[in-house]
């Protein structure tokens, strides 16, 4: 699946035919598997900085779904399932008055970051040995 992409108004639209949630493709391009894909291929700025440029967007490997196999749906669905929590969260993050509100949110912010990544390797077939390298240069 390719990925169009404007630079101009900061917005990712997906091709007519394509049949995946934007929410899906927003779980792989925020996990850090994408993330590490997309350092290495991107130009590293001043700062350590990359440059997230269309040329770069484009190349990135989101994997296709199959929604006949119920398998692959359910992937699909487990990705934009959290997207949405995820979401709601940081929502709710921004809104928080409390420091104990604040420091549950991230907290839930953060173990849901984790579930994406975990999805997002299953979804890919990652091993434990590529998943340990991911986590580590990422």
């Amino acid at each position: 699946m390719r990925l169009r992409f404007s630079s101009q108004s900061e917005e990712i639209t997906l091709r007519e035919e394509v049949d995946y949630s934007i929410k899906y493709v927003l779980g792989l391009l925020n996990s850090k598997l994408l993330d590490f894909f997309l350092k290495r291929i991107s130009t590293t700025m001043r700062g350590g900085f990359f440059r997230y440029f269309t040329q770069f967007i484009e190349q990135l490997p989101i994997r296709a779904i199959n929604f006949s196999d119920p398998a692959d749906k359910s992937r699909h669905d487990q990705i934009v399932s959290l997207v949405e929590q995820i979401l709601a969260a940081k929502e709710k993050l921004a809104a928080a008055k409390s420091d104990a509100d604040v420091n549950r949110l991230e907290m839930q912010c953060e173990g849901l970051d984790r579930q994406i990544d975990d999805a997002v390797f299953e979804l890919y077939g990652l091993t434990v040995e590529e998943r340990k390298i991911v986590e580590a240069k990422g």
